[in-house]
């Protein structure tokens, strides 16, 4: 059996894996019942329904001719490695350095990860994330994270 999309193909065994790896992972846990659902009932039933789904999108991809347009791309590493280390400055500078700092720095080191950066783009990103954060999560609902710097704060 030829693989005929080979996008379509590894993404469903990508999407089969995940999904496999909650439902193991997830038998650690009281699974309770529809009504008193458990830790595990959620992580379980997501992960079965994305199984199932990474099998349907597997199979839809076998058979017939090979299409030359469908072909896996060289995976970039490199924007990986901007992306997540991204999320680690952001981590990081969370506490100390608050919210608004963390989310320009998020957002400036994530973009040095894009084919095509545009830094006025990145600036208007970053002021649109930060006014939608603050909205929803500090005015919005009510978190208690540091905004500002530390040497700002009261």
């Amino acid at each position: 059996m030829k693989i005929r999309n080979e996008q379509n193909f590894w993404s469903g065994v990508m999407f089969f894996a995940f999904g496999l790896a909650f439902v193991v992972l997830a038998r650690e846990y009281d699974m309770g019942t529809a009504q008193r659902m458990g830790p595990a009932y959620f992580p379980t039933i997501l992960g079965g329904l994305l199984a199932a789904l990474g099998v349907v999108i597997a199979f839809t991809a076998l058979g017939g001719e090979k299409q030359a347009d469908h072909r896996v791309e060289k995976f970039h590493f490199d924007a990986l490695g901007w992306v997540l280390s991204a999320v680690v400055a952001f981590a990081l500078l969370l506490r100390p350095a608050g919210l608004v700092v963390a989310l320009v720095v998020l957002v400036l080191i994530s973009g040095m990860g894009s084919h095509d950066r545009n830094f006025k783009q990145l600036l208007v990103l970053t002021a649109g994330l930060v006014i939608l954060v603050l909205t929803v999560f500090i005015y919005g609902l009510g978190l208690t994270l540091p905004v500002w710097p530390a040497f700002m704060r009261d």
